[in-house]
């Protein structure tokens, strides 16, 4: 384990609803390497084993992006003298800025992508790069050898739960909703199915967990509450805004079932989230159909923007064993999806 390596990222902050799970992507890379150097655009609260040293080209602080071009730069010109391999994340530029270091060292740089964009500077990256490592091959639009699936590194020990699921026989059934309050994510739907439930007699209780970030995104929001307030179900759906990651886990724990509501694309990272914590995943997300046990697929798969499709898939599901096919879900995430199971294939490549 004499080895060491340099990781290039967006951010290093535990509380930062989309980012903070890579703080434990870090850790675990650290069992494997000697030393990590992790450059990263800002940093906030962490907590990292001593053989990790994070060095933030200060956009936390407000530094200006030619300032930070600059330190990255600098930083790029020293670490890379000293590891032997690169590793850099969703970004990549990250991957561009590297490549003539670790071309003139010859050493592997690996690029961790999962848009499905297909960008000019993920083409670029894409001819400079050892390897592309993304969650699944399904994640990307663009063909390549390069392109290695190993998982989306879930650290299924973060939301483990006691083996019985709550009887809700006796109470309201619990919906969850986790992402950015982006249109893509379609949350009238779920809002929509909410409603429907309620005319059918059924009671639910709605969390949906995430903030809203660019102007449309605002303006998104303010249209879910009007719609939240126009159908009368302000009682049962509830927003509750940003969560640092390192609280999501309570929320993953409270539900019975998680539901994603996005077109067909890319694996959804709260719904395997979910799935880690033995609820049950209700998707239009037809690429969630392979890591479902077939004799639930059709259950568990509603039409994309279809309330009442999802309404029923929900409605049908409360005469269901919830904790039985939840259970089964959980199993799949630890087997194809595990933190320690993806970060040891990335390492192999490394």
């Amino acid at each position: 384990m004499a080895k060491s390596l340099l990781i290039i990222t967006q951010k290093v902050d535990e509380n930062d609803d989309l980012l903070g799970f890579f703080v434990s992507w870090i850790r675990e890379f650290s069992g494997h390497f000697s030393r990590v150097d992790v450059i990263t655009l800002g940093s906030g609260a962490y907590e990292l084993p001593a053989n990790v040293h994070v060095y933030s080209l200060g956009k936390e602080s407000g530094t200006s992006k030619p300032l930070q071009a600059f330190r990255l730069v600098k930083l790029l010109l020293k670490y890379t003298r000293e590891c032997d391999a690169v590793f850099a994340h969703m970004s990549p530029v990250f991957a561009i800025l590297a490549w003539p270091f670790t071309a003139l060292r010859r050493t592997k740089l690996a690029l961790w992508y999962l848009h499905r964009s297909l960008t000019l500077k993920l083409r670029i990256a894409m001819a400079m790069v050892d390897t592309l490592v993304t969650a699944d091959a399904d994640s990307l639009t663009v063909k390549s050898p390069k392109i290695i699936a190993v998982g989306h590194g879930i650290d299924v020990v973060r939301f483990a739960v006691p083996q019985h699921r709550y009887d809700i026989s006796y109470r309201p059934l619990r919906i969850l909703s986790v992402g950015r309050l982006s249109s893509i994510k379609g949350f009238e739907t779920l809002i929509r199915a909410a409603a429907r439930l309620r005319d059918d007699d059924v009671a639910c209780e709605v969390r949906i967990v995430g903030k809203a970030v660019m102007p449309d995104d605002h303006r998104y929001e303010e249209q879910l509450h009007a719609l939240v307030a126009r159908l009368g179900v302000a009682d049962s759906v509830h927003f509750f805004g940003f969560v640092p990651y390192r609280d999501i886990a309570v929320h993953y724990r409270w539900a019975d079932i998680v539901v994603g509501c996005t077109p067909t694309g890319g694996i959804d990272k709260a719904v395997l989230e979910g799935m880690a914590a033995g609820c049950v995943i209700v998707t239009s997300n037809t690429v969630m159909r392979k890591y479902i046990a077939p004799e639930y697929a059709d259950d568990c798969i509603f039409r994309h923007d279809d309330p009442i499709d999802l309404a029923g898939k929900l409605e049908h599901l409360l005469s269901a064993d919830v904790s039985s096919i939840g259970s089964g879900m959980r199993y799949v995430v630890a087997r194809d999806h595990n933190l320690s199971v993806t970060i040891g294939k990335i390492i192999e490549l490394l």
